[in-house]
């Protein structure tokens, strides 16, 4: 098989990065932590005018009309400016499923935001921001319902617990009917693997350019083969992530046998490489990466909560296994 982005993939996937550049900085995003909200509604808006919010909802409803193959360049842009919101939930999780009905105009919009709690934990990201939540009991309307901040190591990405609410149909029937949720769940994977592998970019940017500044022995210690060996090591298992990525998407895009395979496959490696390039990425910078003051805590963070969602890499690992063993 031939796979190749075309040219409005790549060039969408560019003025995302640009818009990103300069409206989604780390002190803006720092902002966003110390609110203690995790959300920024005026660059939330910008991602919906540019359609990034809306593209895998249809035309009808205000959306792209896109595919996997089309958002999973602009995930991985996303994660390299860690983009606050739930911008995972809403794209690749509550969009696709409320697509047709009354909720997905607001959501294409930006003017309803919509977030996912799948997995039955209770601990709802972005909960205090969202309007709707979907679980796997169906929608849950969050008009009137109380959320206790549940806090996490992502200020990017709160949590929350809900109490209250109500479950909503879906045409009339249960929401929890109407969807397929391991789909969903498959859609989740693949996009926050496109966003890990972003946010490692640019941790390997980042390491890379304070390994230029930073002296010693008179020497930047990015000339040291050590940290020269650290970077392409990490910078390695990134490149490798990519392409499993990208076949995921491919796969859930058209439906294909192998999907559970590929999805899981493209989720482990993508935690593996984060996981690599945010220990890297800490080593080049000594103890100073831990600090506050240092913006490499944020994607390293950022990562370390993302890791964990949507399957853990042993998760994904034994579905793996369990799909090649079956066949």
């Amino acid at each position: 098989m031939r796979f190749a982005f075309d040219e409005d993939q790549r060039l969408f996937a560019d003025a995302l990065r640009k818009m990103l550049a300069e409206q989604c900085t780390a002190s803006q995003v720092r902002a966003v932590w110390d609110d203690g909200v995790g959300h920024d509604p005026a660059l939330w808006a910008r991602l919906a005018e540019m359609g990034v919010i809306g593209m895998l909802l249809p035309e009808t409803d205000g959306g792209l009309g896109g595919s996997m193959v089309d958002a999973v360049l602009l995930f991985r842009e996303l994660g390299r400016a860690i983009v606050p919101g739930p911008v995972i939930e809403s794209m690749a999780i509550a969009g696709p499923v409320l697509a047709g009905s009354k909720w997905a105009a607001g959501i294409a919009s930006g003017e309803l935001v919509a977030t996912a709690e799948l997995d039955g934990t209770g601990h709802v990201p972005h909960a205090s921001v969202a309007h709707v939540v979907l679980t796997p009991e169906g929608l849950l309307d969050l008009a009137g319902a109380e959320i206790d901040d549940a806090g996490g190591i992502d200020g990017g990405r709160r949590l929350g617990i809900v109490r209250g609410g109500g479950l909503v149909d879906h045409d009339g029937r249960s929401t929890a009917d109407a969807v397929d949720l391991d789909a969903a769940r498959d859609r989740a994977a693949v996009a926050t693997a496109a966003y890990l592998i972003g946010a490692s970019e640019a941790m390997i940017d980042m390491a890379g350019e304070y390994a230029r500044q930073r002296h010693q022995f008179g020497k930047p210690i990015g000339s040291f083969q050590a940290v020269k060996h650290l970077l392409a090591d990490a910078l390695l298992k990134v490149e490798f992530a990519k392409a499993p990525t990208y076949r995921a998407a491919w796969s859930v895009a058209t439906g294909a046998a192998d999907v559970a395979r590929d999805v899981s496959m493209a989720k482990a490696l993508a935690n593996e490489a984060a996981h690599a390039t945010s220990r890297a990425a800490m080593q080049v910078h000594g103890a100073i990466g831990y600090t506050w003051e240092a913006d490499l805590q944020l994607w390293m963070k950022k990562v370390w909560a993302l890791e964990r969602a949507y399957g853990t890499t042993s998760w994904h690992r034994r579905r793996v296994s369990s799909a090649v063993l079956s066949s």
